[in-house]
């Protein structure tokens, strides 16, 4: 699981990952895209249903039973503040959208070309 996140939250540490069916379910569930979501958690204009889903998906996604899921999450907007969720759901929806920081995009080294062998003359070399 490439968006797979550990987050030490209200509930305790848990594993989240929203994959592709997590986030079909998120922008149905919230009627806009996994994007603009971030953009309203980050900006402060978030809905209550933004936090709420994304951990809820979050946990399922990463492996929680459904009928867990959601009891979890509202118990923790029961016993915290809604802010204090908005920075794990955030990070959470980072993950999926664009990886771990840290996780490096491409090959983990460059690749060294190798000389060839032949006898065609180098790229500096001229015929005379």
């Amino acid at each position: 699981m490439r968006n797979k996140i550990t987050i030490n939250w209200v509930q305790g540490e848990h594993d989240f990952a929203l994959n592709i069916g997590e986030l079909r379910a998120l922008q149905k569930n919230c009627d806009s895209g996994p994007e603009l979501i971030m953009t309203r958690l980050s900006a402060g204009s978030w809905l209550v249903d933004d936090i709420f889903e994304v951990l809820r998906l979050g946990l399922i996604g990463a492996g929680m039973d459904a009928k867990d899921a959601g009891p979890m999450v509202r118990r923790a907007f029961d016993q915290s503040p809604a802010l204090s969720l908005k920075l794990p759901a955030y990070q959470v929806l980072a993950a999926a959208l664009t990886g771990e920081e840290g996780d490096p995009v491409g090959e983990r080294e460059g690749v060294t070309p190798q000389a060839q062998a032949g006898n065609s003359p180098g790229s500096t070399e001229r015929g005379q």
